[in-house]
Formats: structure tokens, C-alpha cells, sequence
């Protein structure tokens, strides 16, 4: 039998199904249910039926995603990336992974340069973008952005950071200590600028003062330059009684620097880290900590990518997943009131 448009609707007709579907399941049978393939299959079978095309399929080759982090040294993003590899192995995708801080023209025409010769399908990002090269990889390029957004962004899952810094701030002063400082990581970042939102905003309400030099922003997560910023935190000459940090790197340092100065924690000193990473558990305390979904948050951007790539979706998807404080030694003593 011939594969004329007659045979189409004959086939069509005898599975039960429309046109399009026998045409999907001869051309294109990875975008149709399994069990209707199986019935068109069937019905093809019955009637004879050998397509043209079945001669002369190749497998198609992989397409390929961009992972975008502004810096694979920093454990947190280690998670991340093995939800993005296991939704990007479910729908056969290659990926790259990239170290990009979007901070000027020349490294936004690289990163450009990059989509075009490896002939990308799609990106996550992981690094802070100002809007208008947001806009501009997007016009292009089928984009979600994990963990770090622009407000302005179609696409993106994170979490609630704000709420997240407020909730350990509560812990914080649950435990009477009213000389809180911050160690946050680079201010451009929107997790930074939403952590010390949420630090501020309990201050206010709890009607404690803003202390300038307990208020410490550091040009990267990186444990020496934590350990300095606390050495030198520790010994001033109106030291804080507790630390939030916005890393569990940040609050491990902190913990060193208290130890060689012979400040106790949580005594003296209470430490209340970020990201639950392995670093958390095995400091010594081990760290109060608010614990983010990080597998979530890389699968969940590898699904949203995925139907942005095989659908065209246009509907916004903007997800915010849930965080949790993980309560350790770090923050576990008596109430003290001062």
C-alpha cells in the first residue's frame, strides 16, 4: 500500500485516531503517547502499510542546554546541578556547564558567542543579570533562571528569600540575643538584597537598631574572605552576640574565627548559616541552618526548560519552593537576654 493521504486516513480511521496523530506517530513518535503508538502501529500493520520515512530515519542526535553559575567552587550549587542532569537525562538533552559573571559587555557577547557556536537550545542561568542583558538572551534563546532572577523574568524557580532571612532572624531572637549582625554575600545579587531585606525588616519590627558594621557584604562566597570579615567582626569593639550568614561557608568561618578567639558557640555567640550543605553537619557545632530544596530547584528548572524547548510555551512559569530552618547546636542554648 501506498503512503498516500488515503492510506493516512485508512489507518487513521481503523486506529480510532486523527490524521495528524498517524502522521505524528510515523514522523515524529517520540511526541506521542505510548500505548496510542502501539494502536497505530497495530493498525499499519494490519493494513500492510511500510512508510517511506521508516527507510530512512536516523536517530536524532541530542540537543544541547547551556548551566550557567556564576561560581562552581561554591558548594551549594552542587545539588543544582544533579536535579538539572537528571531532568535533562529524562528528555535526552546534553548539557554544558559554563562559570559566567555577567559584569560587562565583552562577557555577555562571549557568553552569546557560546549559544551560537555549540547551537544551544536553551539555558538555565544561575548568575545575576542586569535587565537589559536579561532581555537580550531571552530575545534568542529560550531562558530559566534558578535560584537567581530579574523581577522582570518569565521563567525562573527560587525561593522566597526574604521570608527565608526573616524566619531566622525570629530563631535568632527567640533565643534573646538582640545584637544580631549580617554576613551577605555580593550585593548585586538578589538573594543578598532579599536576605537584608528580610534582616532589616525584622529589626524594625523587633525595634532593635541597624548597627552599619554589623552589616557586612563580601565580594564572593568564599571561606578565607568569611574568616577575615569574622575575625575582625569579633574583636571590635561592639561585637554582635549572634551571626546570620547567608552560607553555611560563611557560618563555618564564623565558627573558626569564634574558636580562636576564644568566644563560645552558641554561649557566647549564636550562628545561623544558609543552604543546609554537607558543611553544616560536619562543623563543629554543627550549624543552624535554613535549608533550601537545591534538587528541587535544578530539576524543576530542567522541566520548565524542557517545555519551553518542545512546546514554545508562552504562559509565564515563576515558581517559589518552600524552605525549612534546620535547628543544630550552633543556635541550641538557653534564652539570654542581651
Amino acid at each position: 500500500m501506498s503512503s498516500s493521504k488515503t492510506s493516512i486516513s485508512l489507518i487513521a480511521q481503523k486506529a480510532g485516531v486523527s490524521n495528524a496523530t498517524v502522521s505524528r506517530v510515523i514522523n515524529h513518535p517520540e511526541l506521542v503517547n505510548k500505548e496510542t503508538a502501539r494502536t497505530v502501529s497495530f493498525a499499519m500493520n494490519s493494513l500492510g502499510y511500510v512508510p517511506k520515512v521508516s527507510k530512512t530515519r536516523t536517530k536524532e542526535p541530542k540537543k544541547l542546554i547551556l548551566i550557567i553559575f556564576p561560581d562552581l567552587s561554591n558548594p551549594f550549587y552542587g545539588e543544582i546541578i544533579n536535579g538539572i542532569i537528571s531532568s535533562a537525562e529524562s528528555h535526552s538533552y546534553h548539557i554544558l556547564i559554563n562559570q559566567t559573571n555577567f559584569n560587562n559587555d565583552n562577557s555577555l557577547d562571549n557568553y552569546l558567542s557560546l549559544t551560537k557556536s555549540t547551537k544551544a537550545c536553551g539555558v538555565i542561568l544561575s548568575s545575576s543579570l542586569r535587565p537589559e542583558y536579561y532581555r537580550k538572551i531571552a530575545s534568542i534563546i529560550p531562558v530559566v533562571q534558578c535560584s537567581e532572577y530579574n523581577t522582570e523574568a518569565l521563567f525562573y524557580v527560587s525561593i522566597d528569600d526574604f521570608k527565608a532571612a526573616y524566619t531566622a532572624m525570629e530563631h535568632i531572637y527567640s533565643k534573646g540575643r538582640k545584637k544580631i549582625a549580617l554576613i551577605n554575600g555580593p550585593s548585586n545579587f538578589k538573594y543578598a538584597i532579599e536576605r537584608f531585606r528580610g534582616y532589616e525588616a525584622f529589626l524594625e519590627y523587633a525595634g532593635l537598631p541597624l548597627q552599619e558594621s554589623w552589616n557586612i557584604n563580601l565580594p564572593e562566597i568564599n571561606y578565607d574572605m568569611a574568616f577575615a570579615a569574622s575575625c575582625q567582626l569579633l574583636t571590635s569593639s561592639i561585637p554582635p552576640n549572634a551571626v546570620f550568614a547567608v552560607s553555611d561557608v560563611i557560618a563555618a568561618a564564623v565558627i573558626k574565627a569564634a574558636k580562636l578567639h576564644k568566644i563560645r558557640v552558641p554561649e557566647d555567640l549564636i550562628v545561623v548559616g544558609f543552604d543546609n550543605i554537607n558543611i553544616s553537619t560536619i562543623s563543629d557545632p554543627a550549624i543552624t541552618t535554613i535549608s533550601q530544596p537545591r534538587f528541587q530547584l535544578g530539576y524543576s528548572a530542567g522541566e520548565i526548560l524542557h517545555q519551553q524547548i518542545s512546546s514554545a510555551q508562552k504562559e509565564p512559569q515563576r515558581m517559589l519552593l518552600n524552605t525549612e530552618l534546620i535547628i543544630r547546636a550552633s543556635s541550641s542554648c538557653n534564652n539570654i537576654n542581651h
